[in-house]
């Protein structure tokens, strides 16, 4: 950590395996900071999810209260969950930092690093206990390309807070992300130390 950077709790666990990572390209950067992300939306999607299958567990429960073809009851409650779940989706504003065809995809579960220089995406299965040494990373941008950060939201699902975000490339593209309710604290710390680091806030 520089004597100008704020203070970010980096789990080493994660850090060791990005700076095996840099050191292998012969790059010499410090790893400032490494926190868990997903996928803008994800919280909210499974929770959906989640609700429109419970429910169509109960409307098989009910079509087979009054009697049916065996087979045919999952069938009914699956669709009758899935159109639940689909209403639901259609119905809600999208969240802020939904992804779009144009942005960068990023893992159901992964790791944000950020360093003195860059800006990378690692799935956790590829710094898992045995992959000390990750063979790529799904991000790696340099921190020029990044032209600001969007103004934090915060989502609530089922009570749990989590908080998305925008970086947003010069390219036009975006990494829209979402730190889960155990990541929101550290998250919040890397995105200020990041738009500290380009030089623009918020937007």
């Amino acid at each position: 950590m520089t004597h100008d950077s704020v203070a970010i709790p980096a789990k080493e666990y994660y850090a060791k395996r990005a700076r095996h990572y840099l050191a292998e390209r012969g790059v010499q950067e410090q790893v400032l900071a490494a926190v868990s992300i997903q996928p803008a939306g994800q919280a909210q999607d499974a929770f959906t999810r989640s609700v429109g299958g419970a429910i169509g567990a109960a409307a098989g429960g009910v079509v087979g209260a009054g009697g049916g073809e065996p087979g045919v009851l999952p069938t009914v409650g699956g669709r009758v969950g899935r159109g639940v779940g689909d209403d639901m989706n259609a119905r809600r504003e999208v969240p802020a930092g939904r992804s779009t065809g144009a942005d960068v995809q990023l893992p159901k579960n992964g790791v944000l690093v950020l360093t003195s220089g860059r800006l990378l995406v690692f799935s956790k299965a590829a710094m898992g206990l045995f992959s000390g040494k990750p063979k790529a990373a799904h991000v790696d941008i340099p921190l020029a390309d990044v032209e600001r950060v969007s103004d934090l939201a915060v989502a609530s699902v089922a009570g749990m807070k989590s908080v998305q975000v925008s970086v947003v490339l010069h390219s036009g593209g975006a990494l829209r992300m979402e730190f889960p309710p155990t990541a929101v604290q550290n998250g919040t710390a890397l995105i200020a130390e990041l738009a500290r680091r380009i030089g623009v806030g918020p937007a």
